[in-house]
C-alpha cells in the first residue's frame, strides 16, 4: 500500500477550485486579401506560352513539358507577411480562401481561351480539365464560393515510389498478426496522393492558469508494503501573453473527427508536422493528374474550439521551464484563455494514402496508412487476425501458468 502525505507550506495556500472557462471568442472579421494567383482557365509557360504544364516532385516547381522551363512562385508566407504581427492582431482575420463556404455548387464552366469552347471542370473530383477540342489545360487557380479553392499549397517533395516503400516497410514489420485478407490483397502500387484541407492558424493570446504544485521533501518507507511520501503544496499562478504561429487545423469534417467508428483517418495527426513556410500560392498545376484533393467543409467558426483547445495546450508546454521545480507535478485547477486576434489561412497538405476495408462483425471498417508528403513519416492502422492473436494469448498464458504454478504452490507448501 502507498500513502501520500501532504503538507501545505507556511505562506502558501491552495487556491479554490474554479471551473473551467470556455475560450473567449475573437471579435470582429476582417478579409486579409490573397494575391491572385495564375489567372483561371488556361495556365501558361511564362518563357513560351505553352499549356503542357506539369509539377516535378524531385524540384518541387511547376515545368513546361514542351521547352522544359522550370518555375516556383515565391512561399505564401513571404508574400502576404504570415510571420508578422503575430502579436498585433485583433478579431477573426482570414485570408481570401478562409471565409465561410457560401455554395454547395460544384461545377465550374470556363470558355477556353485556345479555341473558345466551353469546358466544364467538376471541383468536387479535380481543379482541372482538358479542352475536348485543342487540348490546353484548364485550371481553376482563384477562389470559389463552394471551398474547394486554397490559399495556398504545400508541394510532395516525397515520390510514389518512395511512398510505396516506405508503406511496404511499415507492413512487413507487421506481418505476423495481419489480417490473411490484407496479406493476400496488399499492393503499395494502389497508393493516392492526396492533398487534404486544413487551415493554419496564428494567434494572439493571453492565458491565466492557477492550480496546485508539489515539491517533494522526503519519503519515508513505513514497511514493505508502504510508502509515505512528504511533499509541500503550492498555489501556482501564471499569466501570459503568447504569439503561437501556424498552428495546422483540420477543416474536413469526417477527418476532424478522431474518434469515427468506421475509418482509421486520425492516423493522419500522427504524421505531423508539416513544413508549412514552404506553402506556395495555390496553382492547379501542382494537381496534374496524379493527385487529388479535398475541399474544406468546415467554416472558421466550426474549428475555432479545437483551435483554442490547442492554442491551451502550447500555453501549458511554454510554463514547463518556469514551473519545473514542482517535482510533483502541477494540477492546473483554473484555465482561462483570451484570443485578442487570429489569423486564418486555407492550404493544402500532401498525405500519401493506402486503404483497406475490414468487414467485421457485419459492419466495415476502413483501415489506413498515411505517408507525409514532404517528410515520409508513416504511420497506419492494419487489420489484425484476431484468431491467430487470441490463440497466442492463449498460449503465452497457459505456458506462464506451467511454470508458475508449481512454483506458487511449493511456495505454499514450505510457508
Amino acid at each position: 500500500m502507498t500513502t501520500e502525505e501532504t503538507t501545505p507550506a507556511s505562506g502558501d495556500a491552495a487556491p479554490e477550485a474554479a471551473e473551467h472557462q470556455p475560450a473567449t471568442p475573437p471579435q470582429g472579421f476582417v478579409i486579409l486579401e490573397t494575391p491572385e494567383g495564375s489567372k483561371d482557365g488556361v495556365v501558361r509557360c511564362p518563357k513560351c506560352g505553352a499549356s503542357e504544364v506539369a509539377f516535378s516532385e524531385s524540384t518541387s516547381q511547376l515545368f513546361c513539358t514542351f521547352c522544359r522551363n522550370r518555375w516556383a512562385p515565391d512561399s505564401l508566407d513571404q508574400i502576404m507577411g504570415l510571420s508578422e504581427g503575430i502579436g498585433e492582431l485583433k478579431g477573426t482575420v482570414v485570408t481570401t480562401a478562409a471565409v465561410d463556404i457560401t455554395s454547395s455548387e460544384t461545377i465550374v464552366t470556363f470558355k477556353c481561351s485556345g479555341c473558345g469552347a466551353e469546358v466544364v471542370v467538376d471541383t468536387a473530383h479535380n481543379l482541372q480539365a482538358r479542352c475536348h477540342w485543342c487540348k490546353h489545360t484548364l485550371s481553376v487557380n482563384n477562389k470559389i464560393d463552394n471551398g474547394a479553392v486554397p490559399d495556398g499549397i504545400l508541394p510532395f517533395t516525397v515520390t510514389k515510389q518512395q511512398a510505396m516503400a516506405l508503406i511496404s516497410e511499415f507492413a512487413g514489420k507487421r506481418k505476423a498478426y495481419q489480417h490473411p485478407e490484407f496479406r493476400a490483397s496488399f499492393k503499395p502500387e494502389n497508393i493516392m496522393g492526396v492533398y487534404m484541407p486544413y487551415m493554419t492558424v496564428d494567434g494572439n493570446v493571453h492565458v491565466l492558469l492557477e492550480g496546485e504544485g508539489e515539491i517533494l521533501r522526503r519519503t519515508e518507507r513505513v514497511s514493505d508494503k508502504e510508502t509515505r511520501y512528504h511533499a509541500d503544496v503550492y498555489a501556482v499562478k501564471r499569466d501570459l501573453d503568447a504569439e503561437i504561429d501556424d498552428l495546422i487545423v483540420e477543416t474536413s469534417a469526417d477527418k476532424i473527427n478522431i474518434h469515427s467508428t468506421e475509418s482509421t483517418n486520425n492516423i493522419i495527426n500522427a504524421i505531423l508536422p508539416f513544413d508549412v513556410k514552404n506553402i506556395v500560392r495555390f496553382d492547379a498545376g501542382y494537381l496534374g493528374s496524379e493527385y487529388s484533393s479535398e475541399k474544406r467543409d468546415l467554416n472558421v467558426e466550426h474549428v475555432q474550439g479545437y483551435a483554442a483547445q490547442h492554442f491551451l495546450t502550447i500555453a501549458r508546454n511554454a510554463v514547463k521551464e518556469s514551473t519545473k521545480q514542482y517535482d510533483r507535478g502541477i494540477r492546473w485547477e483554473y484555465e482561462e484563455l483570451n484570443v485578442k486576434g487570429s489569423r486564418w489561412t486555407s492550404v493544402l497538405l500532401p498525405v500519401w494514402l493506402y486503404g483497406f476495408v475490414e468487414t467485421r462483425g457485419g459492419r466495415q471498417i476502413t483501415h489506413y496508412i498515411a505517408v507525409n508528403g514532404r517528410t515520409g513519416a508513416v504511420m497506419g492502422s492494419i487489420p489484425i487476425n484476431r484468431a491467430k492473436a487470441l490463440l497466442v494469448s492463449w498460449g503465452t498464458a497457459i505456458g506462464i501458468s506451467i511454470i508458475t504454478w508449481p512454483i506458487a504452490i511449493a511456495l505454499l507448501l514450505l510457508a
